[in-house]
């Protein structure tokens, strides 16, 4: 959920002052390099174990999102969870759709991405990420076995094979674990991190700000709103366990002088 959009993330790193041409007219360049890695940050409509009383019965989340950067509306995201419990195995599958069509003056940027992934017991095992980016061809393919996370890469025509030790880290940003964390004893957790975006273990601190509600078309959801940062990202998410899915509201990101928001526009759920 989608680090949400995703989906790859619009982070802090990537809104620079190359943002600003002309008459503070976006450089569509720099804002989509953001937008290309928002996937991974809406799923940052995040997913974690499904909740026992809702045991052996499906239970499906759809959250829509706008994305927004220097007041310019520039894509949609639809992200789709489908939870079960069999067995005893708590299992979440996962979809995302990130559709980003801007043009301004002489410039235009066309993305469409699809990242699709599954949980099981908690934990990332399998995932995906296929996209068209101004016509050239990203795909992704990862999966959780004997001990390690594999990624088989192909981007921009080249082709490459990220392993990482399962030892190696806590969570991966799939799971967004701000979303429970306990804050109680510190302000501040400090993590092992897999950006699946990155294919890279990171440490990411995450700083509980407060809790408070979020409205969706007109219905206050409350939530907690959490800090988080590593050496790539830096954002603030308005988030939530609701006791079958973590659900990501909002995040804002901002870099040295512009900013970018990716916001929830309805949140539903069916059995």
């Amino acid at each position: 959920m989608m680090e949400i959009l995703a989906f790859g993330t619009l982070d802090a790193s990537s809104v620079t002052d190359e943002f600003l041409i002309g008459e503070g007219v976006p450089d569509l360049k720099t804002i989509m390099k953001g937008c290309r890695h928002l996937l991974t940050t809406l799923l940052f409509l995040c997913l974690m174990p499904f909740a026992p009383s809702f045991a052996g019965i499906p239970v499906m989340t759809v959250t829509r999102y706008r994305v927004s950067a220097r007041g310019f509306s520039i894509g949609d995201v639809v992200t789709t969870q489908r939870m079960t419990d069999e067995g005893g195995d708590s299992r979440v599958q996962f979809e995302t759709k990130t559709a980003v069509r801007a043009s301004f003056l002489w410039m235009g940027y066309h993305l469409s991405s699809t990242e699709k992934g599954e949980l099981l017991r908690g934990a990332l095992v399998s995932y995906s990420h296929k996209a068209q980016e101004n016509g050239t061809a990203v795909d992704i393919q990862g999966r959780l076995e004997n001990g390690v996370f594999r990624f088989d890469a192909r981007e921009h025509g080249v082709t490459r094979t990220v392993v990482i030790p399962r030892s190696s880290y806590d969570y991966t940003t799939m799971e967004c674990p701000e979303a429970r964390l306990d804050f109680s004893e510190r302000p501040q957790i400090t993590l092992r991190v897999l950006d699946v975006e990155k294919m890279a273990v990171v440490k990411r601190d995450y700083r509980l700000v407060r809790t408070a509600t979020y409205q969706v078309a007109g219905k206050e959801h409350p939530c907690r709103i959490v800090d988080f940062s590593d050496q790539n990202k830096k954002a603030r998410r308005w988030i939530t366990w609701d006791g079958t899915a973590v659900v990501m509201y909002r995040q804002d990101g901002k870099g040295e002088k512009n900013s970018y928001s990716v916001q929830a526009t309805s949140v539903t759920k069916e059995m």
